[in-house]
């Protein structure tokens, strides 16, 4: 008859059992600490090393611009130049040009009011469309690489009634940095 775990664990010795109970524990502190608490601990600590180099950046670049006389290099080399939104109506008309190219067809574009978001300032334009499900992806994908400071804010597909085509209703924001003064409409 083959003893069970149990009963072979009732078999040892205390001592036998202190060690196993110890070195039990000891593996699975172990574990805890290599895959749950040491991974999200570099990441943290990460992100407050880039927290702390984009806000001694932004006092840098603050000082710069209060001494017109002084040079700007460091800045100018740590900060990669923000992309220049475009203006409402040329993006309506990018946006209707990139459609008409992937094979969507825009149904209406109105811009929104600017808000402050994180910071920035935000122009919403809300896009009502009607395509393929490929032709739709190709489009957004063409108008994220094609325009930096514009990102997709809110999406919503569905088929279209008794056709192959979807219909999709899209927000789209164009940003810039708060201080950046208004551009002609």
């Amino acid at each position: 008859m083959k003893p069970t775990l149990l009963q072979s664990l009732a078999a040892m010795p205390a001592r036998q059992l202190n060690l196993i109970a110890v070195g039990t524990i000891g593996i699975a502190a172990a574990l805890v600490w290599t895959l749950a608490i040491r991974a999200p601990l570099a990441a943290l600590r990460l992100q407050q090393a880039q927290l702390a180099s984009f806000q001694l950046a932004s006092v840098n670049a603050a000082r710069s611009a209060a001494m017109p006389g002084a040079p700007a290099a460091s800045t100018a080399a740590a900060l990669p130049p923000a992309p220049e939104p475009p203006a409402p109506l040329a993006l309506i008309a990018a946006v209707g040009a990139s459609a008409r190219s992937a094979g969507v067809s825009v149904g209406g574009a109105a811009p929104g009011a600017e808000r402050s978001v994180a910071g920035l300032r935000q122009q919403p334009l809300d896009i009502e469309a009607s395509g393929s499900y490929g032709d739709i992806l190709a489009w957004l994908d063409e108008i994220e690489a094609r325009q930096p400071a514009v990102g997709i804010t809110r999406l919503t597909l569905r088929p279209a009634p008794e056709e192959p085509r979807r219909l999709v209703q899209l927000q789209l924001g164009a940003y810039a940095t708060a201080g950046t003064p208004e551009r002609q409409r």
